[in-house]
């Protein structure tokens, strides 16, 4: 069969689709699209320690996008996802306009079968590391959804256009397409976009404060009765204590040493009876008590889930943070 490039990629030829309900797929594909996106973006650039997406031990985002599978030639997966979707939605607009109708309902499917490959991708990985991203999965849900309708709308092409003759016609937005993927993967290897204040895997993630607190603050928490329930095999949690921790440094030699911490995941059976205790539901908690966390009689004065930086923590437990040169000029004024 021969085809005409021109006539074959501009012209609306459906087999039984009419124009009205064409517009009607486009509609939902571009609502799911936009949704899509959005996700995308809180998982990129969203406080997701918040507490919003990491539950548990198990279900926890920040364990799977900051893990090594996080990452694809050195940039954040949800960045792919940012990118993905700005191209099938531009890809939507064309196909409303009635612009290259066949090439672009054949470029959308091309590429969300593209789509279906990173959730395949991303659910091997989840099975390596044993957790769950409850968002990643809601992205997989609305991908499968994609590809059905996409692949409802690619049926109806009465003769769908080879993939060269789509090159063909589209090759200076798909050149825009590749040239943008080869800037992101430069830029961010080569630092100019910054990957998230922890420069984790997860890439863009807005978490814990750089700045590592001190002796003298980690104590004052421990003094206004600050106490964190979480697990070590929780990302967030580890992420948390990082915060605490001084580069090169272990435990006992790091700030963390003053931190109450309640392991919740461990075989010490009295320690998930106290998470039981306290309701704990989501890793990390930090709960601020009125006396001592040993003592007797005891009750939360206010609690918090998710992880903070050193200006919440300040705020919730009353201690003021002064980095270790104000400790140091302070005690030269007292001497």
């Amino acid at each position: 069969m021969l085809y005409n490039n021109s006539a074959l990629v501009t012209h609306f030829s459906m087999a039984t689709l009419n124009k009205r309900t064409l517009v009607q797929y486009m509609q939902i594909i571009g609502a799911l699209g936009i949704i899509n996106l959005l996700l995308s973006l809180y998982m990129a650039f969203g406080d997701i320690e918040s507490g919003t997406c990491d539950i548990n031990a198990t279900l926890s985002c920040t364990s799977v996008i900051k893990s090594e599978y996080g990452k694809i030639f050195g940039v954040p997966v949800s960045y792919y996802g940012i990118t993905w979707n700005v191209v099938l939605l531009y890809c939507i607009w064309r196909i409303y306009l009635e612009d290259k109708v066949p090439a672009f309902v054949t470029t959308i499917f091309v590429w969300c079968s593209i789509g279906i490959g990173f959730v395949f991708y991303f659910i091997a990985a989840e099975l390596i590391i044993g957790k769950i991203c409850p968002f990643c999965t809601l992205v997989h849900i609305i991908n499968v959804a994609l590809m059905y309708l996409v692949f409802q709308v690619y049926c109806q092409l009465k003769s769908p256009p080879p993939l060269f003759l789509v090159a063909n016609s589209l090759k200076s937005f798909i050149v825009t397409v590749a040239l943008a993927h080869l800037m992101i993967i430069l830029f961010v290897n080569g630092g100019t976009i910054g990957i998230g204040a922890n420069g984790g895997g997860g890439g863009g993630i807005i978490g814990v404060n750089k700045k590592i607190t001190n002796e003298s603050f980690s104590q004052c928490l421990t003094r206004m009765n600050m106490v964190m329930f979480g697990s070590s095999s929780c990302g967030a949690c580890m992420n948390q204590k990082r915060l605490f921790m001084l580069p090169g440094k272990d435990e006992k030699e790091s700030p963390w040493q003053h931190i109450i911490f309640i392991e919740c995941q461990g075989s010490d059976r009295s320690f998930k009876e106290e998470c039981e205790k306290w309701e704990i539901r989501r890793y990390p908690t930090w709960h601020k008590f009125e006396n001592d966390y040993h003592s007797s009689e005891n009750k939360i004065l206010e609690s918090h889930s998710g992880v903070m930086d050193i200006s919440q923590l300040s705020k919730m437990s009353g201690c003021e943070y002064k980095d270790d040169h104000e400790n140091e000029n302070e005690n030269e004024n007292n001497i």
